[in-house]
């Protein structure tokens, strides 16, 4: 039973990192869909775990292991293609409730496979709470296990879906592995089978690629540990396609011009330059006009700057930096400072792009602008002839952003809307000065002409956006991420079904007292009238799942917003967690206390009131070394709470469904996976939505004491 536990948490959490991993990529690297991918994984492991628990719906671990292992691979795939079910337009941005409604399909077979499989190993013992217990401990193990191998292969030595495969392959032998006498025929089988998939799937990735963009030449097609990369060609054209968008395009003369000839305008003096992103494609080609600049790119996707180098030409004059922007900052050197910063987020529809529009990462990047320095955001929103409600919301808010850390602010209306951000004089120049010094930059731009800047800037386009900064007088922060809302929002208008949709999740938001009433009801009813004590089990369950999955993700986010990219972590921190899981479960076990849950919840009480008050005042060194332990001590908390409650429930219940309470738990995950930071963190705020988590915990430790028979 220890074998194939440790196998179900190595597949069950290999496959939910890699589909997790896929749905990112394929949803234009939007972290959001980690909530609502997570939803629909932890229903279905609910479902899974509660018909496996049946005893009339029983089937064999070898069978499940093995329809599991094919499915796995064939979700990946599905989950790659499955932008063609919406546009053949490479790059478009898929629908929120579409990509929502997506990623919470794909993750449901696997799901229930694995919630299947807990049950169907755990009766392989005779006390229900020893044999739940254990495979709860040993799940969690080969759940840390497979997050480690995660990490150090996939986006480095393996694809996502040859990953897959291999996870399949052993899931596959390890299952037979442990029920038959030809273990080492299916440990012969299994290798030569690993190096097909390793010398193979290479070649159907780009198969793939060649379905989703059939008009393109692939020139290469790979993951890093920061997202899936396509590199296309027709004609004499490159596209750049990260995560299913285009980031960018070569020959681009107008975006070139765009990103350099503003900020120079203001900044003609300028000699070094920071960019944040990729220079390769624009800046760094038109930087050649200019022989007294210097640029440096900061991007932390080191393994794509040799295939750019192969079909773009460079520049001696570009640095690379191999970093993400926010880790950049907080350890750059203090005698390293820049004339201008162009700041390139892209739209803010996640949490990463959102988070570099803050007070604290433009404080952050203040520190790095010299004297007089002017920092250059452009943004992709049409502000040339009419200024939309949604637009002005997010212009407003981004510019709140910008006022609060900068002591001048400026805007130029277009088909872009560029910032412009300050704490010196060179943003005090009339129109006039301006145009002329287009023509003394020492460069000819050919879109940015002066007949085009006077039109662009004239009187009247400036007036009519800045009457537009009054629609919001709300500032993103790290603390309350309302632009990503907003975002959302803003693209939807296109659509009038799903501009209603998320007008009635984002905006309306008084439906959401049903939560709380909710678990209130949900409370009185299980510490009043008799069997109690069982009733309470099973809301302490659910509480457990809501309360520790809400605080795995908002402490994904906050490392996220203040260390850099949660993509190439995602899988050690969650392998972290479920090695707390594993311990909490196995010292809370071993210790053979009757009320394990009481220390348990003790525990998750004070963890979520250090995080409270700390999370914010961590060094930038420490920050991913806070983070993993918080997680630990969290599981670790939620493990003791799972023991206390399955003790409480499976008390002299020999015969009862031994996946009902995992149920429980899962269920209550599903809940805190969809509201807490994909809807209730803008909403509510990072403290508001802390604190009711604490509130929570303290409640459901009142009612452990209040069910107590002794």
């Amino acid at each position: 039973m220890k074998r194939l536990a440790f196998l179900l948490g190595l597949y069950s959490v290999g496959g939910q990192v890699l589909l997790l991993r896929e749905l990112i990529s394929s949803f234009n690297g939007d972290e959001l869909f980690i909530g609502t991918a997570l939803f629909g994984w932890l229903i279905a492991v609910a479902v899974g775990a509660h018909l496996g628990g049946k005893g009339r719906f029983q089937i064999g671990v070898r069978l499940l292991f093995v329809i599991g292992a094919f499915l796995l691979p064939l979700l990946v795939i599905a989950a790659r293609l499955a932008p063609l079910l919406i546009s053949d337009v490479i790059g478009e941005v898929i629908p929120f409730s579409t990509a929502a409604f997506l990623s919470v399909i794909l993750m449901l077979p696997v799901g229930i496979i694995s919630g299947w499989l807990f049950p169907t190993i755990a009766r392989r013992g005779e006390q229900p709470t020893d044999t739940i217990v254990l495979a709860y401990l040993y799940e969690g193990l080969g759940a840390f296990a497979g997050s480690l191998a995660i990490l150090l292969i996939a986006g480095t030595l393996l694809s996502t879906l040859a990953v897959a495969f291999i996870l399949g392959i052993v899931a596959i032998a390890g299952a037979c592995y442990s029920a038959s006498r030809w273990k080492v025929a299916y440990t012969l089988i299994s290798l030569p089978a690993i190096a097909a998939v390793i010398l193979l799937v290479p070649q159907f990735d780009l198969l793939l690629e060649e379905a989703k963009f059939p008009a393109y030449k692939i020139e290469e097609s790979f993951d890093t540990p920061y997202g899936h990369q396509v590199l296309l060609s027709r004609d004499s054209s490159m596209v750049l396609i990260t995560d299913n968008r285009v980031e960018a395009t070569y020959p681009n003369q107008q975006q070139a011009e765009e990103l350099l000839v503003p900020p120079l305008l203001y900044k003609p003096d300028a000699t070094t330059i920071l960019v944040f992103g990729r220079a390769e494609f624009s800046v760094s080609q038109l930087s050649d006009s200019f022989p007294n600049l210097q640029i440096t790119a900061v991007d932390p996707r080191a393994t794509l700057s040799p295939v750019i180098d192969q079909v773009v030409p460079t520049t001696g004059s570009l640095r690379r930096i191999n970093d993400d922007p926010v880790s950049f900052l907080a350890r750059r050197s203090q005698e390293e400072y820049y004339d201008i910063i162009i700041l390139q987020p892209g739209e803010p529809d996640t949490y990463r792009s959102s988070s570099l529009l803050t007070e604290t990462f433009l404080k952050q990047l203040k520190r790095a602008l010299a004297h007089d320095g002017l920092l250059y955001c452009p943004m992709n929103y049409d502000t040339e002839r009419y200024i939309s409600l949604a637009t002005a919301k997010l212009v407003s808010v981004i510019h709140n952003v910008f006022q609060g850390t900068f002591a001048k602010v400026a805007l130029w209306p277009g088909s872009n809307t560029p910032f412009f951000a300050t704490d010196g004089n060179c943003l005090n120049l009339s129109l006039d000065t301006l145009l002329n010094r287009i023509n003394h930059l020492g460069y000819t731009p050919r879109y940015l002409s002066e007949d085009f800047l006077a039109d662009r800037l004239s009187e009247f386009r400036i007036e009519r956006l800045q009457a537009a900064l009054d629609s919001s007088a709300t500032p993103n922060s790290v603390k309350r991420p309302i632009l990503l809302h907003h975002q959302i929002a803003w693209r939807a208008r296109a659509d009038a079904l799903e501009a209603k949709l998320m007008a009635t999740i984002f905006r309306a938001p008084y439906w959401f007292l049903a939560v709380p009433l909710m678990f209130l009801a949900f409370f009185l009813r299980s510490v009043v009238g008799k069997g109690k004590e069982r009733r309470f089990a099973l809301f302490l369950l659910f509480v457990a799942g809501v309360i520790s999955l809400s605080l795995e993700l908002l402490s994904f986010y906050l490392y996220q917003s203040t260390a850099g990219s949660l993509y190439s972590r995602l899988a050690i921190l969650i392998g972290t967690f479920m090695l707390g899981l594993a311990f909490g479960t196995y010292s809370s076990h071993k210790a053979g206390a009757r009320r394990v849950e009481y220390p348990a919840l003790a525990l998750l009480l004070v963890a979520g009131l250090v995080f409270l008050t700390t999370y914010d005042i961590v060094p930038i060194g420490a920050v991913f070394a806070y983070h993993l332990l918080f997680l630990f001590v969290v599981a670790t908390a939620t493990g003791g709470i799972f023991v206390g409650a399955t003790n409480r429930f499976y008390q002299d219940q020999r015969g009862a469904n031994r996946g009902f309470g995992y149920a429980f738990e899962v269920a209550g995950s599903s809940l805190g996976t969809l509201l807490s930071a994909t809807i209730l963190l803008p909403l509510l705020g990072l403290d508001w939505l802390l604190l009711a988590l604490i509130a929570l915990v303290a409640v459901a430790l009142i009612g452990a004491l209040l069910t107590s028979k002794g």
